[in-house]
Order: C-alpha cells, then structure tokens, then sequence
C-alpha cells in the first residue's frame, strides 16, 4: 500500500487538530469534542493516495464552512504545490473557485493562478491575474504577479502598462524600475533603427529617474551614430561619475571617441572625474583603470603604480596587473551581484538570477577591499 510522506502526514494530524480546536472553541472548551464523519472519510482518502475522492470531500466541507475548512484545504494545496505536485493544488484550488463561497473565489483564484505560474502555464496565470486585477482585496499582489510574469517574458511595454495602474504610493517607490522598462524599450527601437523612438522612450525614462546612467549611454550611442563625438563623450563621462562600477563597459568606448577628436588628455580627466565622484576608493580606481583599459592604452597606468599596490612600481608591473585581473574576471566572473552573490563574465542591468536591477558590480571593487585592509585583518573570524 501506498505510504503518504512524513510531510503529508504531518499536515493530515494537523488538519484534525485544527479542526478539534475550532469546534471545540465553537462548542465550548467543557464539551466533547465531535468531528464529522467526512473529516475521517477524507483523511483516509489523503493516506491512500485517493486524492480526489479526498478533494470532493474537503471541498464539499470547505462550502458548508468557510472560514476553518478552507483555510485547511488553502494549506495543503500550498503544499503541494511546494512539493511539485502541482496538478493536485491546481484540482483543489479549481473546485474551491468553482464550488465554492464568494469569499474564497478570489483566494481560490489567486492561489490557482499561483499553481499555473509553478506548472510553467504563465499565459493560464496571466489571464487569472488580469481577472484578480478587478478585485478589491487581490488587485495590488495580482498586479504584483502580473509584472514579475511580463518581466520574465521581456514584455516590458506590458510591464510598464501594470506598473501605471499600481498605487501612486508605489509607483513612486519604483520609479527606477519603470526607467530601465523605457529603456529596455528604447534598446529594442535603437535595434530597429528608430533613433527618434528611442530619444522620446529615454525622455520618459528620465522623467521616472532623472538620474539614470542606461539612459545616458544609450543617448551617447545615439549621439555617435549621429556623428556627435564630443556629445557622445559628455554622456558617457557622465553616466561613468554616476556609476563608477560601469567603467569596464565605459571606458573602452571613452577612449576610443578621445582618439577620434585628438583628447590626449582624457586618461587623467578620467581620473580626475572618478576620484571626485567619491564613489570609489583610490585602490578600487586603480585597480578599474588597470582592468578597464585596452593595452594601446597601458602607458598611461605609470600614474596608478602606487595607488594599486602589491610593490607595482612601473607601468609594464601595472599592465600585468591588469591583464592578470582581466583573466581572473574571464574565468571567475568580471562581475558580482550585490544581492546573490551571482558572478558574471558580462554585464546585466537585471541580474539573471535574483532579478535585481542595478545590483552587479565589478568583483575588482572587493578585490581591490580586501588588499587595502590592515595587515592581521580578519573576516568573519579567520585571516583574510
């Protein structure tokens, strides 16, 4: 004979408990406590593996009572779809939305939406949200839902057409996550050839995040297109004062409009312009410019020699140094997710694991931490 899972079990034991507990509030605590038959019958339909005679019978339950019934039957379709099984959450969470009370319809629903988005059936979920959408109680987690479904498909006009009919409250609260949507579309026209689509997409994205470095790149991407060189270098310096940690995509194309327009200088203008920005730490910028910079360019790291270390003293040391850390970040990652710790050869706007935006940064950033520490320093009890 089939033998039910601890876990299942378990939740079995506890569906009666509950349920002693409820009646015997309602009956008074001094009384004998009697649970209906159907409680008996169902458990052992659950222990037998006879799951839907033991759904007929809890959902017949759960309609004549429910608020305690329900909440039991809510449990264990949560369950299953915990444990994988989720054809058996999506049978019990359909006949509580289609036999059940008005006031589990909505929970029901919800919770089958759910069942859908786990079984991978998002366009089933996606049409069960948009219904949810409507209702009073589950509209602001259905839309929720409904804008981490468009996120994943990279339907970003649809996600940011959810994201306008959220409260202002929250709105607000993502206002920068509604610009990285105008400017994944904005990538997408760029890619079709529309410029002037894409200039009106970034205007609305800085409207969301007036300071937005995706923005500026993209619109320094337009400017060179067009010709602009020296337009195209304002926005990229500007977007790299903003985000020091998007040096290693920056700094290749600065340098290459530099020597277009006879900028000898700018190597020390991007020093000067990261320095300032107080985002990084003298070794943290050393040790980006030694990574960052193209070996046509590794004279100019005779400059950096003191800040970066480990004895360098000349700019070929310097230009080892470098060429060493950019092959530690080709085989290890070049980049790391602040959230979940994802190592990543390229760079993501989103992360493609946790589905953090703006959370990579360049792993040189902690390398660059852990040589300025004292000597002795230790990290998380043991030596560094």
């Amino acid at each position: 004979m089939f033998e039910l899972p601890p876990l299942l079990l378990a939740l079995a034991f506890i569906l009666v408990g509950l349920a002693a507990w409820f009646l015997g509030r309602r009956n008074g605590a001094a009384r004998t406590v009697r649970l209906p038959r159907d409680y008996y019958v169902g458990l052992d339909h659950l222990i037998n593996d006879r799951f839907d005679h033991a759904a007929e019978i809890f959902t017949r339950m759960a309609a004549e009572a429910e608020g305690d019934a329900a909440e039991m039957q809510f449990a264990l379709g949560s369950l299953f779809r915990r444990r994988g099984e989720v054809d058996r959450a999506i049978a019990l969470h359909s006949r509580l939305r289609d036999h059940g009370g008005p006031r589990l319809r909505d929970k029901a629903a919800f919770a089958l939406a759910l069942d859908y988005q786990s079984a991978g059936l998002m366009d089933r979920a996606e049409r069960v949200f948009e219904e949810l959408a409507a209702s009073r109680e589950y509209r602001h987690a259905a839309l929720d839902q409904l804008v981490a479904i468009y996120e994943t498909q990279g339907d970003w006009a649809k996600a940011l057409k959810v994201f306008h009919e959220l409260p202002p409250a929250v709105q607000a609260e993502r206002g920068r996550v509604a610009a990285h949507y105008l400017c994944e579309l904005a990538e997408h026209a760029l890619v079709q050839g529309d410029s002037e689509r894409a200039r009106t997409l970034l205007r609305q994205a800085r409207t969301h995040q007036p300071e937005l470095p995706r923005a500026d790149i993209l619109s320094a991407r337009i400017a060179e297109k067009a010709g602009d060189a020296a337009g195209a270098l304002l926005l990229y310096l500007h977007a790299l004062e903003m985000s020091p940690g998007l040096a290693l995509e920056i700094i290749p194309a600065v340098l290459g409009i530099a020597r277009q327009i006879g900028r000898a200088d700018m190597l020390s203008e991007l020093r000067k312009r990261l320095h300032e920005s107080g985002r990084v730490t003298p070794r943290q910028l050393a040790w980006l410019l030694a990574t960052a910079l193209p070996p046509a360019d590794a004279a100019g790291l005779a400059g950096l020699a003191a800040d970066l270390g480990g004895g360098i003293e000349s700019a070929a040391e310097a230009s080892s140094l470098g060429a060493l850390l950019m092959r530690i970040g080709d085989a290890g990652g070049r980049y790391q997710c602040d959230d979940c710790g994802l190592h990543s050869v390229g760079w993501y706007w989103r992360c493609p694991k946790c589905r953090s935006w703006d959370s990579m940064r360049p792993s040189v950033f902690k390398w660059a931490e852990r040589t300025e520490r004292p000597a002795g320093a230790t990290c998380g009890g043991g030596p560094l």
